[in-house]
């Protein structure tokens, strides 16, 4: 039987953790540092977009 809680992350949750990190990262470095916010937040969603788009058009989901 498949147990729910294992303890070993999957692809996707480190893909969530990637966009997460990258949203948070762009952020405060715009927020911290003298770099515009526009240009360290517009950097982050980059860096999530990326994730995103691997995660569902390049590598799509499969029932497994």
């Amino acid at each position: 039987m498949n147990d729910l809680a294992s303890t070993v992350p999957t692809r996707f949750d480190l893909i969530l953790f990637v966009m997460g990190i990258a949203l948070l990262g762009g952020g405060a470095l715009g927020a911290l540092t003298v770099v515009p916010l526009s240009m360290a937040g517009g950097a982050g969603t980059l860096v999530a977009s990326a994730a995103m788009f691997d995660g569902l058009a390049r590598n799509p989901p499969t029932d497994a």
